[in-house]
């Protein structure tokens, strides 16, 4: 004869499921349970509460994630003799320097020119390329060359009105890149 309610061996607790698909049971209807009184316990008090706070306890999914921070129409500067892709300081300040370290900071804005070897991955092509990534004193810009012309506009073929995407990949330590739209062909 089976025991309840003590704690020995062979004894069964009153309260616990006796099998895995019990405890499983036993959990969705738990968390039906929570949901079913979460929404009906939301008044349109909370929500006014919430909104004069400016904050939301609304959930829902973000439909479109676009990873490339930096995103620029192909210019003639861009594609000419100056071999050199130019990036704005504004987004490079916000997207690419807080992830690098101190001495990587360094050689970008170093005054000597000689920047920091990258790695940029062609997401496109599936293929890896080496640039250097400086601090261009003066336009107070940033570039990326030494190897842009032949690897990205040449290899590539951009023209001018291509918009290309970057992004610094913390993960991987590379700039990811890709040619987000070709310009319309001119007839």
């Amino acid at each position: 004869m089976e025991k309840h309610g003590g704690f020995g061996g062979g004894e069964v607790r009153w309260n616990q499921p006796r099998n895995k698909e019990s405890a499983e049971e036993l959990e969705r209807s738990r968390v039906a349970f929570n949901l079913r009184r979460m929404r009906t316990s939301y008044t349109l008090g909370d929500l006014l509460e919430e909104s004069s706070r400016g904050v939301s306890t609304h959930l829902s999914l973000y439909h479109h994630y676009d990873p490339f921070t930096i995103k620029k129409k192909m210019k003639p500067s861009d594609l000419g003799n100056l071999c050199r892709l130019l990036v704005p300081s504004d987004l490079v300040e916000k997207h690419i320097l807080p992830f690098l370290n101190t001495d990587q900071i360094k050689q970008v804005n170093q005054e000597t020119n000689l920047g920091l070897k990258v790695s940029v991955w062609d997401m496109n092509t599936r293929s890896m390329h080496q640039l250097v990534f400086k601090r261009w004193s003066t336009s107070r810009s940033y570039i990326f060359n030494d190897g842009w012309t032949k690897d990205f506009v040449r290899r590539r073929n951009l023209v001018e009105g291509d918009e290309i995407g970057l992004y610094w990949d913390n993960y991987h330590s590379r700039f990811n890149f890709n040619v987000l739209s070709r310009a319309a062909a001119a007839s």
